[in-house]
């Protein structure tokens, strides 16, 4: 992902007018992986929030997101009764 975010920056440090369309779709592709990872970093991060106890009313005051957001992106990795990753 490092590599996409500085590949990213790269394309995106020049005006975009100034960019090929194989360029500009690269850069529309490399935008997605970096976005599709970080919410699968924030879900986990928000899962682990909610695993120590805190209620989902309660992440959202302190994050900001709002509670369904939190918990649709928390929900594949919360771990259900069993220690079973939900599912």
């Amino acid at each position: 992902m490092a590599d996409d975010l500085d590949d990213l920056a790269r394309l995106l440090a020049e005006p975009v007018d100034g960019l090929t369309d194989g360029e500009l779709i690269e850069a529309i592709r490399q935008a997605e992986r970096v976005r599709a990872a970080g919410r699968e970093r924030t879900g986990r991060l928000l899962a682990a929030l909610h695993a120590r106890g805190k209620s989902w009313p309660a992440i959202s005051r302190e994050t900001g997101i709002r509670q369904t957001t939190a918990y649709g992106w928390a929900q594949p990795y919360l771990v259900a009764d069993d220690d079973e990753p939900a599912r």
